[in-house]
């Protein structure tokens, strides 16, 4: 199953860095839907998406990915409870996931996103 992913120029960063290891934007994207989702219960105020409208974003690159059957479901299902599009939080699962691996919170949990 598909997700479009419309990236600003920090996203499309935050993606290739974490496909200079090899990995492909699905396996990226698959990752950060997966450690996101399963940080549901964990209180913080960083995991619901922001509310506030992405505006004047002319660099913004559409990227479609693919993912399985089970994190799309999981993905789609959270994205209905938020009122959002999937691909919207795909987006913001894929910043959240990469701050945390910036802030070595996600290095117990993650080995590599493959």
């Amino acid at each position: 199953m598909g997700v479009r992913l419309q990236l600003d120029d920090f996203g499309k960063e935050a993606l290739e860095a974490q496909m200079r290891g090899g990995s492909s934007p699905d396996a990226v994207i698959r990752a950060a839907a997966r450690y996101y989702l399963a940080d549901r219960d964990s209180g913080r105020i960083a995991w619901r998406v922001p509310r506030f409208t992405r505006l004047g974003e002319s660099n913004v690159a559409e990227t479609e990915v693919e993912l399985d059957d089970d994190t799309m479901e999981a993905l789609e299902e959270e994205a209905r409870r938020q009122g959002i599009p999937s691909g919207r939080l795909a987006e913001h699962a894929l910043l959240y996931f990469v701050a945390d691996l910036d802030s070595g919170r996600a290095a117990p949990r993650v080995a590599n996103v493959d």
